[in-house]
């Protein structure tokens, strides 16, 4: 095992898997906007999801190796696994998508799309923020937000499904195709909460 500080900075790994967490949730926002070239986009995402992967290994790694850690190795984990959930949501929605092949996204899963986007954002900007604990009330506003915005995705996620249910004469098979896709969003969502949990029981711990 090595000392923390010769080769390791697990800030640094956790920002790079928060920024390319955010460039995944831009780019399926972006998707169900313009809605062309399906298959690329679905590359770029999963070459994206990849990458969050090398990232979470890459920590993972590290934090065996390592002696001294600059949170506990329990939190690093949660932190790095929850962010690696997020982005197989993201993933497995776009793939959908692609697969199921859906000829025009919903409204409700634009909406929920960009909400996912801004959820992600103050998510990973509390993450960021972990290298400073300074600003604890800072911190408890970003949850508050965050906690807002998971109410806000669970409101169009039930509307969602009520219009996909009432649809007169709809084909099951629609049925189950979109609610597949609304479900992985709604998780994604549902995830960046949980990684915001274990930010404020860091919060807790050490600030």
């Amino acid at each position: 095992m090595r000392l923390l500080g010769q080769k390791t900075d697990f800030y640094d790994l956790l920002d790079r898997h928060g920024e390319n967490l955010i460039r995944m949730c831009e780019q399926f926002a972006q998707t169900l906007v313009e809605y062309t070239d399906l298959e690329a986009r679905q590359a770029a995402l999963k070459d994206l999801e990849h990458e969050g992967d090398r990232i979470t290994h890459e920590l993972f790694s590290s934090m065996h190796a390592t002696f001294i850690t600059p949170l506990d190795k329990d939190d690093l984990a949660a932190l790095a696994g929850g962010l690696d959930d997020i982005a197989d949501y993201v993933d497995a929605a776009g793939d959908r998508f692609l697969m199921y092949r859906i000829a025009e996204p919903s409204p409700e899963a634009r909406e929920m799309a960009t909400l996912l986007l801004a959820t992600a954002r103050v998510v990973v900007s509390t993450v960021r923020e972990l290298r400073k604990l300074g600003n604890r009330e800072g911190f408890f506003r970003a949850f508050r937000e965050i906690h807002d915005l998971e109410n806000q995705g669970d409101a169009i996620y039930r509307r969602a499904l009520s219009n996909l249910f009432n649809t007169p004469d709809v084909e099951p098979i629609f049925v189950l195709k979109w609610k597949e896709i609304y479900e992985r969003i709604e998780m994604a969502v549902d995830k960046c909460e949980d990684v915001a949990n274990v930010v404020e029981s860091v919060v807790l711990k050490y600030a």
